[in-house]
């Protein structure tokens, strides 16, 4: 990253990078937040907002009333709340304390100028769709391509569940990762991209692990190359190639133990990694035989 011009935290000493010039970029896809503000949420980050926004702007009682996309927008003025400036919420500044969010007494938490709210798209308002789940919201956007290829990538990695328009602010570091994937999954511009995971299973449950490894087959499909630093068995034993670092962590960590393919590393006694995979294995194969 820092050979390429970006700005990254301190590094360990490096002697050398080899073959970096195989790939045509790296994006690092870790838990830090996707957005600071409110009016960041699952559909604008997947760039799915513009099309939902245009569908309100067709129907016959936006064109009666003259509106267009913009107005159905929380990010500029034209049908947005201006006591909260589209947040839903107004922040409160504490002293010596973290600031505190309270709903906006005027929009009541809509974002939306009433006659904005007014409008319907298939039986909703701008409000109610965003108060819709991704799973929901694939089902009420049936048809309009635009709108549910995005959604479709989020169930992909687990993310059904989400609301349309929940503030940025409230997901978990784990949530946010997905959605960094998401994003990635629904772009297919750049190809011999490296992708650099850290520690992508954190707080997930197997089923979301799962979804995970889906997303990462796709990622491969399409010609780019995964570095994932992971202490999950499900997802370790997935893995072309290997590096285990100890043997031990914390100051006795850092010593090179292994480097290669996956059966290699089951065969190295010095490894923990290896016995803790070849036990997760055994109890893996005895459970799928009914043993």
């Amino acid at each position: 990253q820092r050979f390429r011009g970006r700005r990254v935290q301190d590094v360990g000493k490096v002697e050398r990078i080899e073959g970096w010039n195989q790939v045509e970029d790296l994006l690092l896809v870790d838990q830090s937040p996707i957005g600071r503000t409110p009016r960041s949420n699952p559909l604008t980050y997947m760039k799915a907002f513009d099309p939902v926004r245009k569908l309100f702007a067709r129907t016959p009682e936006a064109r009666r009333r003259g509106l267009s996309a913009g107005h159905f927008s929380f990010n500029v003025a034209l049908g947005r709340c201006e006591e909260c400036e589209g947040d839903g919420l107004m922040k409160i500044e504490m002293h010596f304390l973290a600031d505190v969010f309270i709903t906006c007494e005027r929009c009541g938490g809509s974002r939306y100028q009433p006659h904005i709210l007014q409008v319907k798209y298939r039986g909703k308002g701008i409000r109610e769709v965003l108060d819709l789940t991704v799973e929901e919201a694939r089902g009420f956007f049936s048809g309009e391509a635009g709108v549910c290829e995005p959604l479709s990538i989020l169930e992909q990695v687990g993310l059904g569940y989400l609301r349309l328009g929940q503030p940025a602010t409230t997901l978990s570091g784990g949530e946010a990762q997905r959605l960094k994937l998401a994003s990635e999954l629904s772009s297919r511009g750049k190809k011999n991209l490296l992708y650099l995971f850290d520690e992508p299973t954190t707080g997930l449950h197997y089923y979301d692990i799962r979804a995970l490894l889906f997303a990462f087959e796709t990622l491969l499909e399409r010609g780019h190359s995964l570095v994932v630093i992971e202490h999950n068995m499900e997802v370790i034993k997935c893995a072309d190639y290997v590096l285990d670092l100890g043997p031990e962590g914390g100051e006795g960590g850092g010593e090179l133990v292994y480097q290669g393919s996956l059966e290699g590393l089951l065969n190295e006694p010095r490894s923990h990694t290896g016995v803790a995979l070849k036990r997760y294995l055994k109890k893996s194969l005895l459970k799928s035989s009914g043993g």
